[in-house]
């Protein structure tokens, strides 16, 4: 019978890491630091913990069945081996929303991506990695001399990436490789007939500035009186994105909690909204409970929330 079992000990949740990062307390030792972005069923990930046992290696990946897959697969070699892996962090959320916010300037020895999404389609092409404005941010994150290795099994997608690299910091090298990281996607490519692959080294050469993004200070609203019955919520469209979905009211409470979406670039956010009775007023503000980034998106939505409850006084 397969074991379905695995643990999430190497699973760190990026909501409550004490921000900005200081990535030597989730690992419990200062080493080298090396990010893979998009680790898939993490071989790569994994041989590489193995063979570097003194570096630190934090993976991303958005897919939460390859994520729990890794974690299965690195249970079962630790029951046998219980050292192995300890040098590993996994990270289940955006690598933009990552880079941005979890790691400071200068934090980063080494970052690889193997055979990324090239969104083929000319209308997906906003939804690439390694844009020019990624590049900058992963060229600040950087340490002097770091290095940024992607490889790729798609020529328009290397030819699009080439394109992106000018005024990033970055000496590029590219070149052709033989199959040699045998991960579910090379060898998906391979068992189709492709035995060469597309390989790119970024060298920092010159540092780019881009700041850590801050957290926003929420703001609580007050006001004296409050109607549920006329209250009106207005989605808004733009940059930032509040779409509210759903609304619960506790009459016996005193209570509402608005169910809101809150999209701003790459970050979507699901997020509650309380307002709530306290002795002669009422409260506007964020529901307990809950992980999420404070963000101006975050911010906007509980503005949005406080302009249609003064409307029903």
């Amino acid at each position: 019978m397969k074991s379905t079992h695995c643990s999430f000990k190497p699973l760190v949740s990026p909501y409550e890491l004490k921000r900005p990062v200081r990535w030597d307390e989730p690992f419990g030792r200062s080493a080298p630091v090396d990010v893979e972005i998009g680790f898939g069923m993490g071989e790569m990930l994994m041989r590489t913990a193995r063979e570097c046992p003194d570096r630190n290696f934090i993976g991303i990946e958005q897919h939460w069945e390859r994520l729990c897959k890794t974690l299965r697969v690195m249970t079962k070699e630790q029951l046998t081996a219980p050292e192995a892996f300890q040098n590993i962090r996994i990270l289940w959320v955006d690598a933009r929303v990552v880079f941005e916010r979890l790691f400071t300037s200068k934090s980063v020895d080494t970052i690889y991506c193997l055979f990324p999404c090239p969104w083929p389609k000319k209308s997906h092409i906003k939804h690439r990695l390694f844009h020019h404005d990624f590049l900058k941010l992963l060229n600040d994150r950087l340490k002097k001399d770091g290095k940024v290795k992607v490889v790729t099994d798609s020529y328009p997608y290397l030819e699009w990436v080439l394109s992106q690299a000018e005024g990033t910091g970055f000496r590029v090298e590219t070149k052709t490789v033989q199959s040699q990281y045998d991960t579910k996607f090379e060898r998906k490519w391979r068992e189709e007939g492709q035995q060469e692959f597309f390989n790119l080294n970024f060298f920092k050469k010159k540092h780019i500035n881009v700041s850590v993004k801050k957290d926003i200070v929420l703001k609580n609203y007050t006001l004296d009186k409050f109607d549920f019955e006329r209250l009106r919520l207005k989605d808004e469209k733009g940059e930032i994105s509040v779409i509210f979905k759903d609304t619960v009211f506790d009459r016996e409470k005193q209570k509402v909690l608005i169910y809101t979406l809150v999209a701003e670039q790459h970050l979507t956010q699901h997020f509650w909204i309380a307002v709530t009775r306290k002795k002669k007023a009422w409260s506007i503000a964020k529901a307990e409970g809950q992980n999420f980034f404070p963000t101006a998106g975050i911010a906007r939505a509980l503005a949005l929330v406080y302009e249609a409850a003064v409307n029903t006084a």
